[in-house]
């Protein structure tokens, strides 16, 4: 059975329950099969609040290791509460890429840290058209193709790219290096040399 825990144990910042993250976080995992013998870490960063909304989900030690700005749990409409809906699309975007680096074909995949905007935006796109498929989760398509299109581009490379990946449920780490590299033939600015901005960079704005 996934054991799931959570830093920090009491949030003071935001007024987020820590237990109620752990029931939905273990609710998430059980919707998407993933690996009853992964045991999952998450850590919410109080500190970064919306609009910095950003995650991060690696395969480390043997457990899958997510890390959330709190912003991205945070419900628009009311600060410092968590939106639910939200939160479980967010966890379960971070799990399935997880479970995609455990044995979904992206084994190789770099630890999130290392990987592009662009790459990132690519895999999210995966991931979410996957979670629109499956029951118990709202997922806010509109948003995440605009975020896609300031990543990968506004033409129609882009957009071909995106439909093929919101559709499938089969995608790899190398499909979506060949994937990058048509849309960098399309559209080849400078976004693709752009790191991600993610941890680190995120907490230097503070």
């Amino acid at each position: 059975m996934t054991v799931v825990s959570i830093v920090p144990e009491l949030f003071t910042l935001i007024e987020f329950d820590a237990e109620r993250i752990k029931e939905i976080a273990s609710e998430v995992a059980k919707s998407l099969a993933f690996p009853s013998d992964v045991d999952v870490h998450i850590e919410v960063d109080e500190v970064l609040p919306a609009p910095l909304n950003s995650s991060q989900a690696d395969y480390l030690g043997g457990r899958a290791e997510l890390w959330f700005t709190g912003g991205a749990f945070e419900d628009t409409h009311k600060g410092r509460h968590i939106d639910e809906v939200l939160a479980r699309c967010g966890l379960g975007e971070a799990l399935l890429r997880v479970k995609d680096r455990i044995s979904g074909g992206f084994e190789d995949a770099p630890n999130d840290s290392e990987i592009s905007e662009r790459q990132r935006a690519l895999w999210d796109a995966y991931a979410d058209g996957r979670l629109t498929r499956l029951e118990g989760f709202v997922v806010r398509e509109p948003r995440r193709r605009y975020v896609y299109r300031l990543e990968c581009g506004f033409n129609d490379v882009a957009d071909a790219a995106y439909d093929q990946l919101w559709a499938s449920d089969a995608t790899t780490w190398a499909d979506l290096l060949e994937i990058e590299a048509r849309l960098m033939e399309a559209d080849p600015t400078e976004r693709d040399a752009k790191p991600s901005a993610r941890r680190i960079s995120l907490r230097q704005t503070q």
